[in-house]
């Protein structure tokens, strides 16, 4: 029994040692980092979506003067409140912050998210164009 602590630690130095070395083994497999390219570029191409978006819609708020108007027949929500939430959802989403987030990460849940994110945010971007079409 004199040896079992010393045992125990040379065990888990091993354990992790091997863990590390699959964890390396498989992020750096070509398909993984072409995945993560994939979803950086796509990342980017919503994150310029979006500010295109947000750039006409503001472009058309100060030379029409339609910040208060509303933005369709139905009165529910004016041109600058709908700027205010494309804003809202581009920093909580879109942001460098986030980008940073999803760049660097190397596990595989966080991408998952991010992947379900983009998903997310390009059905957002899609309703936002269908309802700026007049104006983009």
């Amino acid at each position: 029994m004199p040896l079992f602590p010393e045992l125990t630690l040379l065990v888990l130095l091993f354990a992790s040692l091997v863990i590390y070395l699959l964890v390396k083994f498989f992020n750096s497999r070509p398909r993984y980092k072409l995945k993560k390219n994939e979803l950086t570029e796509r990342f980017q191409l919503l994150r310029n979506k979006s500010k295109n978006i947000q750039d006409a819609l503001s472009r058309h708020i100060l030379s029409t003067d339609s910040n208060k108007k509303p933005l369709d027949n139905d009165a529910s929500i004016t041109y600058g409140e709908y700027f205010k939430y494309l804003q809202k959802n581009h920093i909580q989403n879109l942001s460098d912050k986030e980008y940073a987030k999803v760049k660097n990460t190397h596990n595989r849940l966080q991408q998952k998210r991010a992947i379900d994110m983009l998903q997310e945010q390009e059905i957002r971007l899609a309703e936002a164009e269908s309802k700026l079409s007049n104006i983009l």
